[in-house]
């Protein structure tokens, strides 16, 4: 057997195949054999006809067909081994020049190849996330608001301060006989100085309260403000708004004292200073966390855009598909399908693969394989130290779940989802570990003797967030 491979576009090849008469005749006998088993001819009972009597029935052509489907079925693998080439899916029959003997050429769809380069090189400056009292001391202060009470106080308004209002406003209307519509009817509202600067999450506007620092209760405030051309409704757009603050009351909230008495509402604790210790160790994790979230995009954003990495259609086709059936999933908890989804963003499928879905899943691909390819090169292995410490930490969240299961086969199906997860997040963790350490020049060494103790999907890789809060603040007794 003849075979030639040609490298296509698209990350894929062209096998020419050209097989003697002499290899593909066992062929034809097998093939007589499978037709006479098929088929109803006289005088002799199911694949026992002779090879000339199936000639004389079905002819050479049906024969030479039928070997040559044989052979594809049969030595598919075999040519592929032959031609050295590393399959990313099933192949396709190309075109059939002559059947018997045969000469075809099928197009093979390759397997992704990466090459990181000089990966090793890539440095990214590290800083050392550090914590300030001011940080420790606002987080505190967030995990004893629950519990804090709101006092009336005869002062001026300021930051932190509740105002209770009533508010109501008006906005240009051209076709209005006053030039102006109702937009607000007064309406009774809280709020709290300071804390609206979020544009996307502050009602009426982002600011709005600094119109009410250092006022008092009793003074109805006047406020005017117009909506920029990026306001999400459109009827709004550059046009101006009158605000009308009655303030009816301001509040100063009073917090806990640092006591035991309000720590044991997170947990168990020595002292409020061991309270604080828990929580700043706590905070410098997640920031820390979230330092290094941003600092492995940065690799990887440097390490993919250096690297040489080929894949196929069909590979990326794939990647799409599974980000369309995740969007599906994510969109059915909120019981909207597609074509809803799609009206809300004004766009169609089309645009929407092409212009999000498309994109993002190349890049999600390309990322992917990399990580795969880093894994490798570095010869990454699971600590199971840490991986012991996951698991432990999983079934301790899981354990509500671990009680109340009915059978020991859904007790079975949550120890190896827990199992997997701390897998999946263990080996993640190491891979980025060494990222972290190439990238800040450690240059560790790759122990050539080590393999993978088990293989992970890196796709199912995440990043976990964690609340800074010790523990859930306990029910009271009223609450039960």
């Amino acid at each position: 057997m003849k075979i030639e491979s040609q490298k296509l576009e698209n990350h894929e090849t062209k096998i020419s195949v050209e097989v003697s008469a002499e290899e593909f005749e066992p062929l034809k006998i097998q093939a007589a054999r499978k037709i006479a088993g098929q088929a109803k001819i006289a005088g002799f009972r199911p694949g026992k006809a002779p090879y000339d009597i199936i000639r004389r029935n079905y002819g050479d052509q049906a024969i030479a067909q039928e070997a040559l489907d044989i052979l594809l079925e049969k030595q598919y693998e075999q040519i592929l081994k032959e031609a050295s080439i590393e399959p990313g899916g099933m192949g396709r029959l190309d075109k059939i020049d002559q059947v018997a003997p045969p000469v075809f050429s099928i197009i093979v769809p390759l397997a992704p190849s990466v090459n990181l380069n000089s990966y090793r090189d890539i440095r990214e400056e590290y800083n050392e996330p550090e914590l300030s009292d001011t940080e420790v001391k606002e987080a505190i202060e967030e995990l004893m608001r629950p519990f804090a009470v709101a006092e009336p106080i005869d002062a001026p308004a300021a930051d932190g301060h509740t105002a209770y209002v009533l508010i109501k406003a008006e906005i240009e209307d051209s076709e209005a006989e006053s030039g102006s519509k109702e937009l607000i009817k007064e309406m009774p509202y809280e709020f709290i100085i300071g804390q609206d600067t979020e544009k996307e999450n502050s009602w009426p506007f982002a600011g709005f309260t600094k119109e009410l620092l250092g006022k008092e209760a009793g003074q109805i405030v006047t406020t005017e403000y117009v909506y920029p051309d990026d306001t999400p409704i459109e009827s709004m757009r550059g046009k101006k708004a009158v605000f009308t603050t009655n303030i009816q009351s301001i509040k100063k909230l009073v917090f806990p004292a640092e006591d035991l008495e309000f720590t044991k509402n997170y947990g168990e604790y020595e002292s409020f200073e061991a309270f604080s210790e828990d929580v700043k160790v706590r905070l410098l994790n997640q920031k820390k966390r979230l330092y290094e979230e941003e600092y492995i995009e940065k690799i990887l954003s440097k390490i993919v855009a250096q690297s040489d990495i080929e894949f196929n259609l069909e590979t990326l086709e794939q990647e799409v598909n599974d980000m369309v059936d995740e969007l599906k999933h994510r969109l059915s908890h909120q019981n909207l399908d597609l074509e809803t989804y799609f009206k809300l963003k004004k766009t169609d499928m089309e645009k929407f693969l092409n212009e999000e879905i498309r994109p993002n899943a190349e890049n999600q691909l390309k990322r992917r394989l990399a990580i795969e390819k880093f894994a490798s090169e570095e010869k990454v292995q699971i600590n199971f130290d840490k991986f012991k410490e996951v698991v432990t930490s999983l079934e301790k969240t899981a354990s509500n779940d671990l009680q109340s299961a009915k059978t020991k086969k859904d007790r079975a199906a949550i120890t190896n989802q827990i199992t997997t997860s701390a897998m999946n997040q263990t080996y993640s963790d190491a891979i980025f570990e060494r990222m972290i350490s190439i990238a800040k020049g450690e240059n560790p060494s790759i122990e050539s003797d080590e393999q993978p103790t088990e293989k992970i999907d890196e796709g199912s890789l995440v990043n976990s967030n964690e609340t800074i809060i010790p523990e859930e603040p306990k029910e009271s007794s009223d609450e039960k």
